[in-house]
């Protein structure tokens, strides 16, 4: 496609907009990227299958060093054994990754645009999409995440909906005295959960999914027992690791889609979201990267038509979002049903003071239950709304 036939906003340079902003650019499309709105979930680590990791190289055009080939363990009762097809994702180290191949030789004009601030990258994103001299050509994407930044702000009844079957993501960064080559490990708890951990040199980074946030005691124990199984070199590692005091929480539901009451009639350029601010999807279905990736992958497909018609991308992309969320709802009914509330409320008593802190410091994020952007909290429904694309 001749280069000016079409211009690209991207806004957001987690995992999404680096993708998107690769594909664009490799098809000829000039972009802009606008950075400075980081996600909060961007500091936790994913199990991802090696053949997501593939497509993505693929979309990327070089196949990604550091992730699928390097050493993964997965905790089996008491050893460590090979982990085939689930390497652990550091999602920054991706991000930093993608980041080095924009700067490459022979892709169209990138131009990065730091902002700072998501207000200045919001900004700047409605300015773009304000241009009266944009047209249906041109194509404003929303890769900000669950923030949602640019949807939320261009769609003023935009509601967020999200199924049942909540977990807890709880992440902490820290450093060991005791180097050690990458390698991640990984362990499917009894309680359903994941426990995750990358090694990379001094960096040390943790990831629980749960059904209820981790105290650091469990934390400290599960590193003990990880010690206790690891060969000489590794065990050192993990038993000299620290963790800052900070610890990086969200809680979220399977599944969170963002659904338009009414849709505005804009002119000019076309705005598209996608990744987590088209559709969020719980780590442990794995399915967020793989969704990505398809999303980009149809992105790569209309960029290499004549006249590229992004509305009905936007189209496709909402009724892809709207089946997977219906799946996803299915799921979280499932759960929950596992897990009726009477019996959640009995564990928590059941569990100590120190669990009992950590939920009462997590409930006060704001994460915690979503709102509309105009109304009262929202209760998850067990089914999807009607899609509203």
């Amino acid at each position: 496609m001749p280069q000016g036939r079409s211009t690209a906003l991207v806004a957001g340079d987690g995992p999404a907009g680096m993708i998107a902003s690769l594909v664009l650019a490799k098809a000829g499309v000039p972009v802009t990227l606008l950075t400075g709105a980081p996600s909060p979930q961007h500091g936790h680590v994913h199990t991802i299958t090696a053949d997501t990791l593939r497509a993505i190289g693929l979309l990327a055009g070089t196949p990604l060093a550091g992730f699928a080939d390097q050493p993964a363990w997965q905790v089996v009762g008491s050893k460590l054994v090979r982990a085939v097809d689930r390497p652990v994702l550091d999602a920054r180290r991706l991000t930093a990754q993608l980041r080095e191949l924009l700067e490459q030789t022979g892709l169209a004009p990138v131009a990065v645009v730091a902002c700072g601030s998501a207000e200045a990258l919001t900004g700047k994103a409605l300015d773009w999409l304000a241009d009266p001299e944009r047209t249906g050509a041109d194509v404003c994407i929303d890769a900000t995440g669950g923030s949602r930044l640019i949807l939320k702000a261009r769609e003023p009844r935009l509601d967020l909906f999200e199924t049942g079957g909540h977990s807890v993501y709880s992440s902490w960064h820290g450093t060991s005295a005791v180097a050690h080559p990458q390698v991640t490990l990984c362990e499917t708890l009894a309680s359903g959960g994941a426990a995750l951990m990358v090694i990379d040199s001094h960096q040390v980074t943790m990831t629980w999914q749960s059904e209820r946030p981790v105290t650091k005691g469990e934390r400290d124990r599960w590193l003990s027992t990880l010690a206790e199984m690891a060969p000489v070199g590794l065990r050192a590692t993990v038993q000299s690791a620290t963790f800052s005091c900070h610890r990086l929480a969200h809680r979220a539901p399977v599944a969170r889609r963002a659904a338009i009451e009414q849709l505005t009639d804009h002119r000019g350029a076309v705005l598209l979201p996608i990744g987590d601010a088209l559709l969020q999807t719980a780590p442990q279905m794995g399915k967020g990267f793989a969704q990505l990736v398809g999303q980009c992958g149809q992105l790569r497909a209309h960029c290499r038509a004549a006249r590229p018609d992004w509305a009905s991308l936007a189209q496709a992309l909402a009724e892809g979002a709207d089946a997977a969320f219906l799946s996803a709802a299915l799921v979280g009914a499932a759960l929950d049903a596992r897990m009726p509330r009477e019996q959640a409320a009995s564990q928590s008593r059941a569990r100590g003071p120190e669990t009992q802190e950590e939920e009462r410091t997590l409930s006060q994020m704001a994460d915690l239950t979503p709102r509309s952007n105009s109304g009262p909290a929202l209760t998850p429904p067990l089914s999807p709304p009607a899609a509203h694309p």
